[in-house]
C-alpha cells in the first residue's frame, strides 16, 4: 500500500478512536443530559451511537489535518522507513523585561 494511503488511515484511526473515547465518556459523565436523554426513550441508543460516530469522524479528520499540516515541506522527501526518529523537546530560556 502506498506510504501516503497507510498514513491517512494511520491517522484517522487515531482520531476516531480518540474521539469515540471522548464522546464515550462524555456520555458516561452525563454531559448536558445526554446519557439521560437517551435513556428517556426506547431508540436512544441510536442517537448515542450516531454521536459517538459522528464525534469520532469529526476527530479522525481533525487528525489528518494536523498530520498533513505537520509533514515535511520537501517535495524529494523520501518517506520515512521504520520506526519514526524519537524528537526531544528543549527549553528554551527567555529574558522579559518588565516595563514600568
Amino acid at each position: 500500500m502506498p506510504f501516503l494511503i497507510r498514513f491517512m488511515l494511520r491517522h484517522a484511526l487515531a482520531g476516531f478512536i480518540l474521539g469515540a473515547v471522548s464522546a464515550a465518556i462524555a456520555v458516561g459523565f452525563d454531559f448536558a443530559h445526554l446519557r439521560s436523554l437517551a435513556q428517556a426513550t426506547s431508540l436512544g441508543w441510536i442517537g448515542l451511537s450516531a454521536f459517538c460516530f459522528l464525534i469520532g469522524l469529526t476527530f479522525g479528520g481533525l487528525q489528518i489535518g494536523f498530520a498533513v499540516m505537520l509533514l515535511p515541506y520537501d517535495d524529494e522527501a523520501e518517506p520515512p522507513r521504520g520506526r519514526p526518529r524519537r524528537v526531544e523537546l528543549v527549553p528554551v530560556p527567555i529574558a522579559v523585561r518588565r516595563r514600568g
